[in-house]
């Protein structure tokens, strides 16, 4: 191939894979957008705050003031196409696949979990604190299950998750303490399956995803062919950032209803405090107060200073919800130091609007 074939060759596959890229991100309908109000030099450094940390990286951030894309930025291979694991922030979804179950009339938070399990997967004797666990303690991580975190290998065609989770000893007594445990969001994944009789995607594909216009996503499932609900979701970044307007709007997308508010406004306040069963002093209640790690758990979402909350996956995939400010700020990320990807967020940007 001579020199002037090979650099049309070159060109004509750089139109097509910028074309297919435009597709993708085309094919997701997108969010309004405003004009540059002049901040964007402030948001930027957060870029420049987490790079400054070793390899840090921080993707994509997409911020929503009052209904509008306010400021948006990709790093290379991060663009608006490409999907993104989220990591832990799944599990808001999967709490939101609850509340539609809860308002199809098929569940309740208060429903011991023991009913939607079969005698093969409960231990032969249960414990009385397994016993009265709910619904309500799997969405708040206060369920008492020691968590089993490096115990149940993922991908293990011999591994059975609830079973296993459902195994393991009880620490306490449930709803009294927060415990961190992404199996108990598998085991809510497990549920609305079993109510609605299809994975717990496909159910938020109709309930959510079509009706947002969210395209492209991906969730990884279980050997036993469940969506594994405490992680393994993928979207774009704008798919990512139309839950949490859609989360802001209190369940209502382009004017219509689709989760009634009152869930969303439950799911999004603190129903157990990260400390609880502990007995701090009046000095490190005043700093639990300032700390985002520490402000208490909704169902399946963390609870931030100053009246918001947040979507929170491993190495930072977070979206942000503060409805009094009618803001929402989604990022993607691989940083090995979250809190200072964190502090950065609230100091250039939820704090500058």
């Amino acid at each position: 191939m001579g020199i002037k074939n090979l650099l049309l060759y070159a060109a004509t596959c750089a139109v097509l894979f910028i074309s297919a890229a435009c597709s993708s991100a085309d094919s997701e309908q997108m969010l309004p957008r405003a004009i540059d109000e002049g901040l964007s030099s402030e948001f930027d450094q957060v870029f420049n705050d987490v790079r400054n940390y070793s390899t840090n990286e921080v993707h994509s951030i997409v911020v929503v003031k009052n209904g509008k894309v306010v400021y948006e930025r990709y790093e290379p291979g991060h663009e608006p196409g490409v999907r993104h694991i989220l990591w832990s922030a799944s599990k808001t979804f999967t709490a939101t696949a609850v509340g539609f179950a809860v308002q199809d009339g098929l569940m309740s938070v208060n429903d011991k979990v023991v009913q939607f399990f079969t005698e093969e997967e409960l231990p032969d004797e249960i414990h009385p604190w397994l016993a009265q666990m709910s619904v309500k303690n799997l969405l708040t991580m206060s369920s008492g299950i020691e968590p089993v975190h490096a115990g149940i290998p993922r991908y293990g065609v011999n591994y059975d998750w609830a079973k296993t989770e459902l195994s393991q000893p009880m620490y306490f007594e449930p709803g009294t303490r927060f415990r961190y445990d992404s199996y108990d969001s598998y085991l809510l994944s497990v549920i609305v399956s079993r109510v609605t009789g299809m994975r717990l995607d496909e159910y938020l594909d109709g309930k959510l995803f079509k009706p947002l216009g969210i395209t492209g996503w991906f969730w990884e499932s279980s050997p036993q062919n469940y969506s594994s609900g405490g992680w393994g979701l993928y979207l774009k970044p704008e798919s990512f950032t139309k839950m949490g307007q859609f989360l802001l709007q209190e369940g209502v997308w382009n004017g219509k209803r689709l989760l009634s508010a009152e869930w969303v406004r439950e799911a999004s306040q603190p129903h157990v405090m990260q400390y609880a069963g502990s007995d701090p002093t009046p000095e490190q209640l005043l700093e639990y107060s300032k700390d985002d790690k520490k402000c208490g758990y909704g169902y399946q979402c963390w609870i931030c200073p100053g009246g918001g909350y947040r979507l929170d996956g491993a190495w930072g995939q977070y979206c942000y919800v503060y409805p009094d400010k009618e803001l929402v700020v989604s990022c993607f990320a691989h940083s090995n130091n979250t809190k200072l990807l964190r502090d950065s967020i609230k100091e250039h940007i939820i704090d500058k609007l």
